[in-house]
This record gives C-alpha cells, sequence and structure tokens, in this order.
C-alpha cells in the first residue's frame, strides 16, 4: 500500500481496490487503510460508489463492447501517433467502465425514442390531402395576392381565402359530410345541411359544424392555430388524440364572439372570447345608441349578453340596487363595460369565455 491516493481516480485505477470492492477479496487490507487513512475516506467511498454502479449496469442486459477496439479508437481520435504500434493496456476498471457507458448510452437512446413518440408531431397540409385519397377528384385553391379570394363550394359554402393560403375539396361531397383541407386563413360561410356536416381539417384541429360562419387562422409554420365564431356553434378538437375513440369528445364547442385557440407545441385546446366581440343579429345591421333612464345595471348586463352573445355571469340581487343614465352605442364591449363598472363601482374579467361583472352592491 505505498501508493498515493489524492483523487477518486487513484482508486479507480487500484484494479486490486477494484477487484475488492466488487468481490470482497484482500478486505482486511483494505480496511486497515481505510482505518490508517481517514482524510482519504470521502475519496474512496465516492470510488466504491462509482464502481458499484458500474458494476450493476454491467449485469443488466446491455450490448457487448470490445474493450480493446474501443481504447483503440479513442486513441485514434486523440491523434496520440506516438503509441500507435504498442499494446494497448485496457485497465479493468475502464472495461467496466466501458460497459457502463454502453448502458448509459442505450438508456439515454431509449428516452429519445420515448421523448420522440411523446412529442407531438405537426400535421402538414399534404399529409392531411394523402388521407383524405391524394389530389385525385380535388380542387385546390391557391391565394398568393394581397386581396381575398371568394369561392363558392357546390353547396352553396363561401369560403374567403385570405393571402398565402390554399383550400382544397372534393370535386363532389360526400353523401353524409363535407370536408375541405385548410392551410392558412380563410373566412366561412356554410350552408346548413343537418343531415351532411362540414368539416375543415387545419393542421391539428378540426372543426366540425351545420351551419355557421367563423374564421380560421391554420398556417403551417404557425405555432397556434385559431378558430373563430362569428355566428352559430362550432366543434373543435384535435386529431393528434389518436387514442381516444371519439376525439370529439375531448374537444370545445363555441358559441358566437367565442374562439378557440390549440397550441401545436403541448397539444392543449383553450376557451376565450375574441379580442374584438362583435353586435349579432339585427344588432349589427341597426347598431344606433340606446338610451337608458335611471334603469337598474341588470337591465343594462342582459342587453349586452343578448345583443353580443356572450354570457355575462353577476349577482342579480346586488346589481338592481345600482342604476344607471348613459347612452351606448358604437363603442366596442369592453369600452361599455368600462363605462358601466366605472359608474357603479364594479369590475369585470373574463373566466372561459364568459363575463363575469364583481360588486359589492350600491348604497
Amino acid at each position: 500500500m505505498d501508493k498515493r491516493y489524492t483523487q477518486v481516480q487513484d482508486f479507480l485505477n487500484d484494479d486490486q481496490f477494484v477487484e475488492w470492492v466488487v468481490s470482497g477479496r484482500n478486505d482486511r487490507v483494505w480496511q486497515q487503510f481505510r482505518a490508517a487513512n481517514p482524510g482519504s475516506e470521502l475519496l474512496m467511498e465516492k470510488a466504491r460508489q462509482l464502481i458499484l454502479e458500474i458494476n450493476e449496469a454491467e449485469d443488466r442486459d446491455l450490448p457487448s463492447l470490445n474493450p480493446q477496439r474501443v481504447w483503440e479508437k479513442i486513441r485514434h481520435t486523440l491523434h496520440d501517433p506516438a503509441d500507435e504500434n504498442q499494446p494497448i493496456p485496457v485497465p479493468l476498471w475502464s472495461r467496466h467502465l466501458l460497459r457502463w457507458a454502453a448502458g448509459l448510452v442505450l438508456l439515454l437512446g431509449i428516452g429519445w425514442l420515448i421523448q420522440q413518440r411523446l412529442t407531438p408531431k405537426p400535421i402538414t397540409y399534404q399529409e392531411l390531402i394523402a388521407r383524405e385519397g391524394g389530389e385525385s377528384q380535388r380542387i385546390e385553391k391557391v391565394n398568393q395576392r394581397d386581396t381575398p379570394v371568394r369561392i363558392t363550394l357546390e353547396d352553396g359554402s363561401l369560403v374567403t381565402l385570405y393571402k398565402n393560403s390554399k383550400l382544397s375539396y372534393p370535386t363532389h361531397f360526400e353523401k353524409d359530410k363535407r370536408n375541405v383541407i385548410l392551410t392558412g386563413e380563410a373566412f366561412f360561410e356554410i350552408a346548413k345541411d343537418a343531415n351532411k356536416p362540414f368539416y375543415i381539417y387545419s393542421n391539428e384541429v378540426v372543426t366540425k359544424v351545420l351551419g355557421t360562419s367563423f374564421r380560421i387562422r391554420a398556417f403551417g409554420d404557425s405555432k397556434q392555430v385559431v378558430v373563430q365564431v362569428r355566428t352559430g356553434r362550432v366543434s373543435v378538437y384535435s386529431q393528434q388524440k389518436t387514442h381516444l375513440k371519439d376525439p370529439e369528445t375531448s374537444g370545445l364547442v363555441l358559441l358566437p364572439n367565442q374562439q378557440a385557440i390549440y397550441s401545436r407545441t403541448d397539444e392543449n385546446l383553450s376557451r376565450k372570447l375574441v379580442d374584438v366581440p362583435v353586435l349579432l343579429g339585427a344588432h349589427s345591421a341597426n347598431p344606433s345608441p340606446i338610451r337608458y333612464d335611471e334603469v337598474p345595471a341588470t337591465v343594462v348586463l342582459k342587453d349586452l349578453e343578448k345583443t353580443y352573445g356572450i354570457s355575462i355571469l353577476f349577482n342579480e340581487e346586488l346589481l338592481n340596487e345600482c342604476l344607471i343614465t348613459t347612452a351606448l352605442g358604437n363603442e366596442s364591449l369592453y369600452d361599455k363595460l368600462d363605462l358601466i363598472c366605472k359608474t357603479i363601482g364594479a369590475s369585470y374579467k373574463e373566466v372561459d369565455a364568459q363575463l363575469v361583472v364583481e360588486s359589492k352592491g350600491c348604497q
């Protein structure tokens, strides 16, 4: 025991130490060394643990390695010509280390494969077309101009296709469904047909409707797919969820002035209000100012619910005591809410595509 042990590597380079850790041979000698060298005990323990881990990895079902060949390759990579013709000794600890490294590489490789399987893969426009049966019997419209292009489908549905966008659809729709494929941005006005639902496939998102108007933004290089509803109801779901028997059950149903935002990175589908809610139906055609004279705040809020088709939650008992005198005209919905809340000392927030008005009441 005339060697000096000043670092963990010194123990690993000692084949007798490695043999003691693995087989227990010469246990008395190494126990005496431990007692006589308390300053080296921590290094000794670290080396012992490392060897045990290497030995455990070696016992697993790992690819066999030829230590001599690997050692030669390492030396060749390091460009050490001086020893090229010399036999290369491979210490016992090195053999263990090489086997342990092989196990680590194998585990990392398995981890990489698992990650690849779990990481969502973007669905391309061409893949969607291939699923529908390729290019045969299909029409493709491409808009590379700055101005939108209007497309009329055979069922009477209208599609406004915006710049850098493509729409693919069959020459004739099937008997029980109407399928189209979009990459880019388009506004749809779908003709009603209760017996033949209309499906828009855009990246990983499927939009299902019977008859309504809405906008979709789904560019191939975008991180999000956005569906915004103008009128009617729309069902939106992800087609990445292949493990579900019916992926629509995990989707969302959107109402007017609501939007679904699908994150292609984490496969998350969320619902919120559109940035600028619009007036619906007859209200949009005649947005004349409405005058309120000393009416409860609940009356004004209920009118806003009807004109925008957005659910507004509030405590009716409290707000019945809050009277408002004002005129609401061409302001945005949020400007109107700001005015109302400032008048009665309330506040509001959006929760799951609904507006919640919070108030302590009026004295």
